[in-house]
């Protein structure tokens, strides 16, 4: 055996043993549960997204029995936070404040769309803060981003008491920990993961990394899925479906308690 294979097998078992080392001194480190979150089975929330129809197409979900309402907020240069709408560039303003108002029973995940590069973005955070200790709904919402910033200034003002969700950065990091032999090193820094579309070539909502996620009390809904996978999706973890369309959704989830 040459001189390089012996360094080459002492390096590769030193670190074989630092990783077993680490896996053994050091225990995954599990979030605290938050109320917002805590459910009993699979839930089911309905995607808002046009503020031209929302008070009907919120009615008629509540009606169907769903657990609540996912929605993107933006702030006005006039403070007031405000529903955003993908599909009509001037729409009528829709305040956050009497979505929550009206529906008090319901969970809002709540998504921050402004940058915290831009005014409205770096105030934002305080701002809804602000706006959910006045509406005493700050165990009724989780608040996402897909700026990892935002959710952390959010965090911040909040001192942890609100459920909030992972930005991509968070999304990629947890994947990338997953992926490796370290994933017991990893130290989540948000309740919620909302798994949708890929990280690359692969697909975030599989069942082993959903049941990594569980392990760390880290609540996994999942939007932009197939209905005709919701009842496998529901076994191998998934806590939440969001949806436009929530009653094939239901149905799939009835017949997975029927059995």
């Amino acid at each position: 055996m040459g001189r390089k294979t012996k360094v080459a097998l002492s390096v590769g078992a030193a670190g074989a043993a630092a990783w077993a080392a680490s896996k053994a001194i050091i225990r995954p480190n599990a979030r605290p549960g938050k109320k917002a979150l805590h459910f009993e089975g699979p839930v089911v929330i309905q995607q808002l997204t046009d503020v031209t129809t929302i008070e009907q197409q919120a009615a008629e979900a509540a009606s169907l029995g769903v657990h609540g309402f996912a929605l993107g907020v933006k702030l006005t240069a006039h403070e007031e936070i405000i529903l955003v709408n993908d599909q009509h560039p001037e729409p009528p303003h829709c305040l956050l404040k009497e979505m929550l108002a009206r529906y008090p029973h319901l969970l809002f995940i709540i998504r921050i769309t402004d940058s915290p590069d831009t005014y409205e973005g770096s105030l934002m955070p305080s701002k809804l803060w602000k706006l959910l200790e006045e509406c005493e709904a700050q165990e009724q919402v989780a608040v996402i981003s897909q700026y990892d910033e935002q959710v952390d200034r959010f965090n911040l003002y909040t001192q942890h008491l609100a459920a909030v969700g992972a930005g991509v950065t968070e999304l990629k990091q947890a994947y990338a920990a997953y992926t490796s032999r370290f994933g017991h090193l990893y130290h989540p820094r948000t309740d919620l993961f909302v798994l949708t579309g890929k990280i690359g070539p692969f697909k975030p909502a599989s069942e082993g990394f959903i049941q990594f996620l569980n392990k760390l009390n880290i609540t996994v809904y999942v939007e932009n899925y197939e209905t005709d996978d919701v009842i496998k999706l529901a076994q191998a973890g998934i806590s939440g479906f969001i949806t436009n369309s929530p009653e094939g959704t239901m149905t799939q989830l009835d017949t997975l308690l029927e059995h």
